[in-house]
């Protein structure tokens, strides 16, 4: 017998509309952190590593681990769990190299390392090629996770009189959840984001930790044991398998590839290493980040292979869904979960999206002002501009950056899987372009131009054999149909599809190209002055001196449980009003996390070293 689904009612929608004002009130709060700068951009270099870790965790989801994830999941089975933990290794290589060296390059914004290591104009010639596709994807983000959410739940076509106009659902959704990001990263900057991220993972905590139990209960009808035993009976043949049966075999070396660029050298990543005060916290981060991807990815991973014997045909209960297998868990927890939580799991798929966007929009505004504004204005008129008026056009980057998104979501309507074609577009210039920072870092004997060079002609020969692959296929290489089109090809007895075919040339045609440059290598001039600085600084450890604890660190620690404390009041209310055990289970969970923090806060004050007090 297949559960009923219920679709979301008032107290859901209460759920939801509390947790977004709880995250724009951490701008408001955080705002005052801000006083210059580089306390926006990089928390003053006093990012607690705690919160950094779990940031730097957050910031690599989205709703395509309740999407897309589960989608591949309820396709493949337990091979999923596998390609979810290739986290591992890259945060071990974070731990080993790659995050006390982005500590000691002592910047404040991604692509200063580039003017750095290469040149200035490299800096624009990044920007110009990686911006605009950002922002594009910010506002795919948006229009994928809310067409989704908003359909399997209910309200898509709900009209909402807003007075001035009528919005659909679905509108709303999308202006909601861009204008909420775009304010508390606006007033809150790195701090807001630290803060809010730390929320979103013990929001994603709570729902995947609930799930999990009672998905199994479910399908042993109030035992836990039978469950599991009922999964292995009726799950289909190969279910339990590590193979991918919808990908070839190249997509695993493809796939790690990109997992390792991803996770040490894309620039959000690199923000959360050097926005910490001592290199060894990074060791720290990426350490917890590492045991996280190993653990974490069963709760996400073990309920949806459970989806698959509960609900064996998905594409009858959404027929309107152009990939009905992505609605595996949002099903579940339809079915499984009580008011208050339901509201609590949609409120956990906005959290992942907007714990994606918001660190986009912070490096992107830290990009545009300081590597992009601050140069222009310095030669325009032979001076830097205050502090002040560089967190002011930050600001308003933010603000324009945050409006062109939504306008981006808002037109995505005549589209459609707007997942598999970010996947493609990410394979076309990602590996291309962050190629040269990750081999940039350790080896430092190439031309000013090198990165460039290397950039360039990876994207190029990606496009070049896409379009001789379309020919094979009599693809037009007309339209953007001529670089997304799904394709199939055998190179030397190898099958690999578009995904992977792109990954592997821009790879091999970016460190080809790289190392090639090595053989023009002249250090003269002002390219020499840079290089050697770098080189000194890369050799230099960057310790945190000694002296009080940052206070700012801890106010942001002791906001995060208070969040934590005030999310478990609204779900014990909500329980006592329903009589739901489940929901006091959540009630609970989030109130001892919040106890926890408020503890170990007061704890740390009370050492010797600390001298004032908290607010």
């Amino acid at each position: 017998m297949i559960p009923e689904l219920r679709h979301l009612n008032g107290l859901d929608y209460l759920v939801v509309a509390l947790y977004m004002v709880m995250v724009a009130g951490v701008g408001v709060y955080v705002a005052r952190f801000n006083r210059a700068s580089g306390d926006y951009f990089k928390g003053g270099g006093q990012i607690p590593w705690g919160l950094s870790a779990v940031s730097l965790f957050m910031s690599g989801f989205s709703a395509f681990m309740f999407v897309g994830a589960a989608g591949f999941t309820y396709r493949n089975g337990s091979g999923a769990l596998l390609l979810f933990s290739t986290a591992f290794p890259a945060y071990l290589l974070g731990y080993v190299l790659y995050g006390r060296l982005w500590r000691r390059t002592r910047i404040d914004t991604p692509m200063q390392f580039l003017a750095r290591r290469f040149s200035p104009g490299t800096t624009y010639f990044y920007t110009l090629l990686a911006v605009v596709p950002n922002v594009l994807i910010l506002g795919i983000s948006i229009y994928t996770l809310c067409i989704f959410v908003s359909t399997a739940l209910g309200f898509h076509e709900t009209p909402f009189d807003l007075g001035l106009f009528v919005v659909s659902g679905f509108q709303l959704s999308m202006l909601v959840t861009g204008v909420v990001m775009v304010f508390y990263t606006l007033l809150g900057g790195l701090w807001a984001v630290m803060v809010t991220d730390a929320m979103q993972f013990v929001v994603l905590l709570l729902v995947t930790l609930l799930v999990l139990p009672v998905v199994y209960l479910a399908l042993g009808r109030g035992s836990l044991s039978d469950g599991v035993v009922r999964l292995v009976q009726e799950a289909p043949e190969g279910f339990f398998s590590l193979r991918l049966h919808d990908r070839p075999a190249l997509f695993w070396p493809a796939y790690l590839v990109n997992i390792v660029l991803g996770y040490n050298v894309n620039w959000h990543i690199a923000q959360r290493y050097y926005s910490v005060p001592d290199e060894r916290d990074t060791k720290k981060m990426a350490l917890w980040c590492a045991a996280g991807s190993l653990v974490l990815p069963l709760f996400w991973v073990a309920p949806v292979l459970g989806a698959r014997v509960l609900f064996p045909d998905l594409s009858a209960l959404w027929p309107g869904l152009s990939e009905p297998s992505e609605a595996a868990f949002v099903t579940l927890a339809m079915a499984l979960l009580p008011h208050g939580l339901l509201g609590l799991m949609v409120a956990a798929m906005f959290a992942a999206t907007m714990s994606s966007a918001d660190t986009t929009f912070n490096w992107l505004a830290a990009v545009l002002t300081k590597d992009v504004y601050v140069p222009l204005r310095r030669r325009l008129r032979g001076a830097v501009p205050p502090e002040r008026r560089q967190l002011a056009v930050g600001k308003l980057t933010v603000a324009v950056l945050g409006a062109v998104s939504i306008a981006v979501a808002l037109s995505m309507a005549q589209y459609g899987g707007a997942f598999d074609v970010y996947l493609r577009a990410n394979s076309l210039y990602s590996p291309p372009m962050f190629l040269p920072v990750l081999l940039g870092l350790v080896y430092t004997r190439t031309p000013w131009w090198s990165g460039m060079a290397s950039f360039g002609v990876g994207v190029l020969c990606v496009l070049g054999v896409g379009m001789w692959a379309n020919a094979l296929h009599g693809i037009p290489n007309e339209g953007l149909g001529a670089v997304f089109a799904e394709i199939h090809v055998q190179v030397w007895g190898m099958e690999m599809g578009r995904y992977e075919m792109n990954t592997l040339v821009g790879v091999v045609a970016g460190v080809a190209c790289f190392f090639g440059t090595a053989l023009f290598d002249r250090r003269t001039g002002a390219f020499a002055e840079r290089i050697t600085r770098l080189e000194a600084d890369l050799a230099t450890p960057a310790y945190a001196g000694a002296g009080p604890p940052d206070l700012k660190g801890l106010q942001a620690y002791r906001l995060s449980g208070r969040l934590c404390l005030a999310l478990g009041v609204v779900l014990a209310g909500i329980a006592l009003a329903t009589g739901s055990g489940l929901n006091m289970a959540g009630a609970g969970l989030a109130l001892l996390i919040g106890l926890g923090l408020e503890a170990g806060t007061r704890r740390y004050l009370r050492r010797p070293a600390s001298t004032e007090a908290l607010p």
